[in-house]
């Protein structure tokens, strides 16, 4: 479908705001990525820092492109330690279709995080609408 279209029932659903800028400019990701970094690393909260690129340039040709060569792109929201700091940076990525991360749909979200002594945890769940805005507020 084309964009226009998804975002207009996306707001409808409740997942995207009237003023939708900050969901589809990667801002709404930032500030989430941006407040789990200071928490995670022990830093200030640095969003004038971020690295952050939205979905408005995506076409559909990109999708489907992206799904014939097995990946979906993903708005992803990314901090780990870096040689000089902490990376912290928002924009769409190639993910391999079958990884996990690659299959959270809709109005669900999903926080991989990379522990020392677990590995590679996934933590899933509604991440948009009013009920789980409250609920994490």
């Amino acid at each position: 479908l084309d964009f226009d279209v998804v975002l207009k029932e996306a707001q409808r659903l409740g997942y995207a705001e009237a003023d939708p800028t900050f969901d589809i400019e990667g801002v709404d990701a930032a500030h989430k990525a941006t407040l789990m970094s200071a928490i995670a690393y022990g830093i200030p909260v640095q969003f004038d820092k971020a690295h952050v690129e939205g979905i408005t340039q995506l076409g559909a040709a990109d999708i489907k492109y992206a799904e014939q060569l097995g990946y979906r792109i993903k708005l992803l929201g990314i901090a780990k330690r870096a040689a000089k700091g902490i990376e912290l940076r928002v924009h769409p990525t190639l993910v391999p279709a079958k990884r996990l991360i690659a299959n959270v749909e809709g109005a669900m979200n999903a926080v991989m995080v990379q522990g020392d002594a677990v590995g590679t945890t996934l933590y899933y769940g509604k991440g948009a609408g009013s009920e789980p805005t409250a609920s994490a507020v």
